[in-house]
């Protein structure tokens, strides 16, 4: 049962229901059916929620319905009946048992075939529920009856996904982290209990409701409001302190990595650059480069020798666990933090005066799902859903964005789906867009096999592979595979020497060093370059070397991440920047 339940509601994620102003009924073999006709986007857990019947009763009465519905369709749904006995007294006919009980006769000779020809002392015949009763509700304020009515308008939005239960999860949790009430999921699913285990496959039902706005009067005056920075508010000042805190390990002490010292060194070599273009437009500052080294004793050395002195910014180090460390110092004494390497967003929760300038990979699946509803939406878009947990919080912002993101007109329907039964999904001869929201290689290989090894009955169908940036690096992928599907991922910067402000940038860095210009070196350059600018001469840049900035608040009393992404595509064996094609 829950598996053909699963490919019809997997196939009707989104689906609308709109108020109807009347409702038929009719009697089929002598049992009474509400007849609804299929509207764009119903679905059949939507046609279940919406009379109050379970699929069971609804498939029963429509044979073939379990295999999809179509706009147009009539269905039959059984009219929930609450059974009750009434034992005919003499002399009592079928009209007066009707009366007394607020029903039709016809509802009673129907209930009880036979009874037309007429009743005796001491039968028991079945008294139907009163058709009032019996209409399904979807409010208090709005109940659907066999006359026109003019109710107030709600939407319902339906949409329900397959989830694979992970090792620590319980139905309690499952039901916080989709906001579904545990009785809808044990409902949904067919649970007799609360108890589920990892690798259960749980039917996860998510209903939005709209009520339409109600005009609100304006107020005469507007309450004046003082202008705020949204970066955090710091006064103006003549002169800065900066500290910049990198890992080079000069000493070569244990933990010293000639790749991480050769990185520190080059985004250090970037952001003299920068410092030298700053003081060039007027900004005075004491900058202080000290070495982290690679482990947090001369880390927090280095942070007990800033205690002394009112650091204005610290932009630096790399590594993680120095990220936290140099967080939690920030938020005591009321510094203000530039991250400039990817990190986990939770060091900006209920820190301010963090600054991720590199988005997250969850904030770069955001941006592919935007960019998805933007360019694709007359595009049949299949979700792949991650087996690693690593990976869940991918799955779900691409998810989250595509169903709720801002878009105008009919939003394209996402279909979810496995690496094991995706190719079942895609439609014969469309143009299809297949999302695998997995930063791991070996799922990334599994999917691309899959994928090959289905190409003979996918040749009239155009196939458009979205991943991740990481698959940049799958070599095992090859370039030819990543041209012939059209790869696209989000990336969090687009470095290219042919850029003009590349051009220049790399021009001053051969002068100054006699070497060519890394990519760490630029970022050491943007990042620098860009928040002592914005945070501090308050001056916004117009455009950066490979990066763009776009500070936005986790939150209220949270840190701030750069919300930026840039689509990549890999096209004609070379990566171009979506935004730069013709």
């Amino acid at each position: 049962m829950k598996k053909w339940m699963f490919s019809i509601l997997l196939f009707c994620t989104l689906s609308v229901f709109a108020q109807k102003d009347t409702l038929e009924t009719e009697f089929i073999a002598g049992k009474k059916y509400y007849i609804h006709i299929v509207q764009a986007g119903n679905s059949l857990w939507g046609i279940h929620k919406l009379y109050n019947v379970s699929v069971d009763e609804i498939v029963a009465a429509n044979p073939g319905i379990e295999n999809g519905i179509k706009v147009g369709q009539k269905i039959s749904v059984p009219v929930p009946i609450e059974v009750k006995y009434h034992e005919v007294s003499a002399g009592e006919t079928l009209y007066a048992v009707a009366k007394k009980y607020g029903v039709k006769t016809d509802d009673l000779i129907a209930a009880n075939p036979g009874t037309e020809n007429g009743i005796v002392k001491g039968q028991k015949i079945i008294i139907p529920q009163s058709e009032a009763a019996s209409i399904p509700q979807q409010n208090n304020s709005q109940k659907i009856e066999n006359v026109p009515v003019t109710p107030l308008k709600i939407t319902f939005t339906d949409s329900t996904i397959q989830h694979v239960v992970l090792d620590h999860e319980t139905l309690y949790s499952v039901s916080k982290r989709f906001m579904v009430s545990i009785d809808d999921l044990k409902a949904i699913n067919d649970l007799k209990s609360s108890k589920i285990k990892p690798g259960d496959t749980l039917l996860i039902p998510i209903k939005k409701e709209k009520i339409e706005p109600v005009k609100i009067r304006a107020l005469d005056k507007l309450i004046p409001t003082n202008p705020v920075d949204t970066l955090l508010y710091f006064p103006v000042k003549k002169n800065y302190k900066v500290a910049i805190i990198l890992p080079f390990n000069l000493e070569k002490s244990p933990g010293y990595s000639e790749n991480v010292s050769d990185l520190a060194t080059e985004f250090y070599m970037g952001a003299k650059l920068a410092l030298d273009s700053l003081d060039a437009m007027g900004f005075k500052c004491e900058v202080q480069v000290l070495d982290g080294k690679n482990d947090t004793i001369s880390l927090k050395k280095v942070l007990k020798k800033l205690e002394a002195q009112t650091i204005d910014l610290i932009i630096g180090p790399l590594f993680a666990d120095h990220i936290d460390i140099v967080a939690k110092w920030c938020k005591f004494n009321g510094t203000r933090f530039v991250v400039p390497v990817g990190l986990n967003t939770s060091a900006l929760k209920s820190n301010p005066f963090v600054y991720a300038a590199v988005p997250s990979d969850a904030t770069l699946m955001t941006g592919l799902a935007n960019y998805t509803l933007r360019t694709r939406s007359q595009s049949q878009v299949i979700l792949i859903k991650p087996t690693s947990a690593k990976d869940l919080p991918l799955y779900d912002a691409f998810r989250n964005e595509f169903l709720t993101g801002k878009f105008t007109g009919l939003r394209p329907k996402l279909v979810e789906a496995t690496v094991e039964n995706f190719t079942t999904f895609i439609k014969k001869g469309a143009d299809v867009v297949v999302v695998i929201p997995s930063n791991e290689k070996v799922p990334a290989i599994k999917f691309m096999n899959a994928l090959n090894a289905a190409e003979n009955k996918l040749t009239s169908s155009t196939i458009h592979i979205f991943g991740t940036k990481d698959w940049l690096g799958f070599d095992e992928i090859k370039p030819a595979f990543k041209n012939k599907y059209d790869f696209h991922c989000a990336n969090t910067n687009d470095f290219n020497y042919k850029y003009e402000e590349t051009e220049k940038l790399h021009y001053k860095y051969r002068s100054n060093y006699n070497a060519d210009m890394s990519k760490f070196a630029v970022q050491g350059y943007d990042v620098v370059f860009y928040f002592c600018s914005q945070l501090l001469m308050r001056i916004t840049p117009e455009t950066m070397v490979m990066n763009r900035f776009n500070m936005r608040r986790k939150g209220q009393g949270n840190g701030y991440e750069n919300s930026t992404s840039f689509i990549i595509n890999h096209k004609d064996y070379q990566l171009i920047n979506v935004d730069e094609l013709p």
